[in-house]
């Protein structure tokens, strides 16, 4: 049976990266869904991406739903984020062909666990991973259905799954970007206020400074006037 795997996933903290994940899990070179060790380019790649694309454009919210990028950042593959209630942010590219509840589920996961360190995050991976594959399996051991029958079932099940999954994902990007609208406007308004109250404080000034050079003035032309008069 296909063994599902994601292809690289990135811990960010602020604007550093905290730990990386980037390995091929199958040992027989048949792997399904991840990328073989001998294309070390990819890795580079994947996190310039995330560097340059992903995290500038991520709303960080605490409890933030797993999201899945509007732009297609490399072909034939899909990049998904998630936000953890400590302000970390979880990137993962998986390849198009793996089911998508595979990157929604790890993330949803890993965002619960410590990250901070590559070992603990590749335990973290290797456990969801394990989990998921034996989740699989059972489809195949329960019944007595023949192993392509139910190969063909879990596919069924997979693309059902693959098409909400989906519809949830674009309700929760067009989400994501109107939280992104709201904290731009928020933002700006808030520029724009502070913008406000500096000419303000500095109109203010210039009627004082005015105010006092009129007030001089007048001084000095009754000074002037009443000298005149004395004299």
């Amino acid at each position: 049976m296909k063994r599902y795997c994601v292809s690289y996933v990135e811990v960010w903290d602020g604007d550093r990266v905290v730990s990386s994940w980037y390995e091929n899990k199958n040992q027989n070179g048949s792997g399904y869904g991840s990328i073989s060790k001998g294309s070390p380019d990819h890795k580079s790649t994947f996190h310039r991406l995330i560097s340059d694309m992903v995290i500038r454009s991520v709303v960080n919210v605490p409890g933030n739903k797993v999201t899945k990028t509007s732009m297609d950042l490399i072909e034939g593959y899909d990049c998904y984020y998630t936000t953890a209630n400590d302000g970390k942010v979880l990137v993962c590219f998986v390849k198009e062909e793996v089911p998508k509840f595979l990157p929604l589920r790890l993330l949803s996961e890993l965002k619960d666990l410590s990250n901070d360190t590559d070992e603990n995050l590749q335990i973290n991976i290797d456990r969801q991973l394990d989990k998921f594959h034996e989740e699989l399996l059972s489809y195949r051991t329960e019944g007595q259905q023949s192993a392509a029958s139910t190969e063909e079932e879990l596919q069924n099940i997979i693309a059902i799954m693959n098409d909400n999954i989906d519809k949830f994902l674009q309700r929760q990007e067009r989400i994501s970007l109107l939280v992104d609208n709201t904290n731009q406007l928020n933002e700006n308004s808030f520029k724009f206020q502070r913008k406000s109250s500096k000419i303000m404080r500095k109109m203010w000034w210039s009627n004082v400074k005015l105010y006092a050079i009129v007030i001089t003035i007048l001084l000095v032309i009754i000074v002037v006037i009443s000298l005149l008069l004395l004299r």
